[in-house]
């Protein structure tokens, strides 16, 4: 690509030298010589103020949303993040229509349902991607930054599985990189919803927005094609708006008879979660998963009808899932010698939270003891509710710290308390003894519930990222408490 190439798509006229293109991108630490540096207004920070740095650095043009003048050719645009969008698809030759993508959107289960999906090619022998929380592996394992990668890096990532042909990709296509332009080029092969619930209104400010973000890349589903299938939690009470929004062909799944997928007799145990399988109206089998809960329900069913959309027999899927192991941080659990269960898992929302302590209600034999905190900066108005949930389908509550980041925990830890008018909590700041304290707590049969970080390896204090694992501290006190 060119400048002028550039100009092009962008719909600016450039009258100049015209210069082969090097490298794009968005971190001005990242430009080559003969590369183009995009400025973009970030949460912490603003581009704009980096452009020497990246005109230093060897940049033969800007884009930019400010109006100003350089030596070298400026790019003004309404929107820099789609204009990197824009250009990042077409500089990386458009991957995404050389590869099946599906996209996985909703509040809760994106990472599970992604995570299962690859599972499966494995097991089918079928080279796949995956783009998500956990992390990106696509020909090579990268680590991304975001749920949803920035435009150029997603592209840099298609156009690597281009290269090594792998036939399908999994992503998990978050809120924010829907708002943020991130998949606006992007040619998705299937879409699945999951579910929606009030999230990140911080962003967002009204649920209207969420939901309505959530829903365009559905609208944008190329129209009419058959070979494009939205797969549809139909259950959820907002399912109508993404099915009334989509271009293709629908698959429904839920819990309920009119799903094209549909699971009855819901039994579960900590272990496993059995149910039997219904595939338009006819019985499949009765289904037994290593995995917990009626929500792992849904997430094995959106699977099963991505696999029946692709054209496989679902009864060859129902094997492979049913061997599946176990998801880092989500619903992890430890025994102790003296009887007491640990479960760790990544619920930091209000609807997530009610889920996983509503099932855990259902078998517990003892007490419940969960460890809670919430995430700083982001959305205040769920910490009540969050706070609610936990004492209420709780014995007792440890509120503690997540990422505070750079506001005051307690601060944070008293918002949480504000939902509820219970006293079955204590308040311990540091989370690595909120965790001891909850485990000191705990008799045999009862279960400790350390929610909100899951898989994250680290903390965010004050701005200063520290290591920290749930799962090794819980490791660590049972192995000094001996139990």
């Amino acid at each position: 690509m060119n400048l002028v190439q550039m100009s092009d798509l962008l719909g600016i006229r450039f009258i100049g030298e015209n210069q082969v293109i090097s490298n794009l991108a968005y971190d001005s630490r990242e430009i080559e010589p003969g590369g183009v540096f995009f400025a973009i207004k970030g949460q912490d920070q603003d581009g704009h103020e980096y452009i020497e740095k990246a005109i230093e650095k060897g940049a033969i043009a800007i884009v930019g949303e400010e109006d100003l003048t350089f030596d070298i050719p400026y790019f003004q645009v309404f929107n820099t993040k789609k204009a990197l969008a824009v250009v990042s698809n077409e500089y990386y030759e458009t991957p995404s229509k050389d590869i099946n993508l599906v996209g996985v959107i909703g509040t809760n289960g994106k990472t599970t349902i992604t995570y299962l999906i690859q599972h499966v090619f494995e097991c089918l022998g079928v080279d796949s991607g995956l783009i998500g929380t956990n992390g990106s592996w696509v020909g090579q394992k990268k680590k991304a930054t975001h749920t949803t990668p920035m435009s150029l890096d997603l592209n840099d990532l298609l156009k690597e599985g281009v290269k090594h042909n792998l036939p399908y990709l999994v992503m998990e296509v978050s809120s924010h990189g829907i708002k943020e332009n991130r998949v606006d080029q992007i040619q998705f092969d299937r879409l699945i919803f999951t579910n929606i619930t009030p999230e990140h209104l911080d962003y967002h400010k009204t649920f209207e927005d969420y939901l309505f973000t959530k829903m365009r890349p559905f609208i944008q589903l190329s129209d009419y094609q058959e070979d494009k299938v939205a797969i549809i939690n139909c259950d959820d009470e907002h399912a109508n708006y993404f099915i009334g929004a989509t271009n293709g062909r629908i698959l429904t799944y839920g819990c309920k008879p009119q799903a094209d997928l549909f699971a009855k007799d819901i039994v579960y145990t900590l272990e496993r979660t059995e149910f039997s399988l219904y595939v338009k109206g006819e019985f499949m089998k009765r289904m037994t998963i290593p995995l917990f809960g009626k929500y792992n329900v849904y997430n094995v069913l959106s699977v099963l009808a991505y696999f029946y959309s692709l054209g496989y027999d679902p009864l060859k899927i129902v094997s492979f899932i049913e061997n599946v192991s176990s998801i880092e941080g989500r619903f992890e659990y430890l025994k102790t010698e003296n009887g007491v269960t640990v479960v760790i898992d990544y619920a930091h929302n209000p609807d997530a939270i009610f889920q996983v302590l509503t099932c855990l209600n259902v078998i517990a034999t003892g007490q419940i003891i969960t460890v809670l905190g919430a995430g700083g900066n982001r959305d205040k108005a769920k910490r009540k509710i969050m706070g609610k949930h936990a004492t209420r389908l709780s014995d007792h509550v440890f509120f503690t710290s997540d990422n505070p980041r750079n506001e005051d925990p307690l601060s944070i830890i008293y918002d949480l308390l504000s939902g509820t008018s219970s006293v079955n909590y204590t308040v311990i700041v540091d989370r690595a003894k909120a965790i001891e304290a909850a485990i000191k707590k705990a008799k045999p049969n009862d279960l400790v519930v350390v929610l909100g970080k899951g898989h994250e390896k680290t903390q965010n204090i004050n701005g200063k990222i520290v290591p920290f694992n749930d799962k090794i501290v819980v490791e660590e006190v049972i192995r000094k408490r001996g139990i």
